[in-house]
């Protein structure tokens, strides 16, 4: 399954717009108009920050990406910790399965925004309970820039491995705006309309 098609891919308009690109490549792949200027991702960014407080670094956590997603139009999202990365795979495919919207991939220890737009698998995760996800469709918005310390970014609408994606996703401990969240991977993840009722 992926979401994906031309023209969805934003790539971040500075270095710090990681989280404003992540929403603009979100609403591109639900909707058939496409958001891609600096202005609109500014605000986005903006938008994303004033629902992150508090924030050390007056920046875009997860949390107010997961909101903004929301105010958006585009949510419910939830922001959700995993502890198992085979688990965490099967959480973010299950999703867009269910719901035909992206997931958040929160990367590099919380310092870094990817998008999700698609996967493979062994198994239905509609049919089959212990379906195993063996590839991530992929959306960095740094490429084609990459990081010294992380790895190059992928291509746009990338198919990885799931121990390719491993490199750069990677577990996190809780943090001041996550205290509750726990250990683990981190997702920015879509629900039904009934999931978030029931949340």
């Amino acid at each position: 399954m992926n979401l994906f098609q031309d023209g969805d891919f934003v790539p971040q308009h500075t270095f710090e717009w990681c989280v404003g690109a992540s929403l603009q490549m979100a609403h591109n792949l639900v909707n058939s108009d496409v958001r891609s200027s600096y202005d609109d991702q500014q605000q986005l960014w903006e938008l994303a920050r004033e629902l992150s407080a508090p924030s050390a670094f007056r920046g875009a956590n997860p949390r107010g990406w997961a909101a903004a997603l929301d105010q958006m139009g585009l949510g419910p999202y939830e922001l959700v910790s995993v502890p198992d990365y085979a688990d965490a795979l099967r959480s973010a495919a299950a999703a867009i399965h269910t719901t035909n919207r992206p997931v958040g991939l929160v990367m590099w220890r919380g310092r870094h925004a990817w998008v999700m737009s698609g996967f493979e698998s062994l198994g239905d995760p509609a049919i089959h309970a212990d379906f195993s996800v063996t590839g991530v469709r992929v959306l960095d918005p740094l490429f084609p820039h990459g990081s010294g310390t992380w790895g190059p970014s992928p291509a746009p609408n990338s198919l990885l491995s799931p121990e390719e994606l491993a490199t750069q996703f990677v577990i996190r401990e809780p943090r001041r705006w996550s205290a509750e969240l726990g250990t683990g991977y981190i997702l920015v993840l879509p629900l039904t309309a009934a999931d978030a009722d029931d949340a």
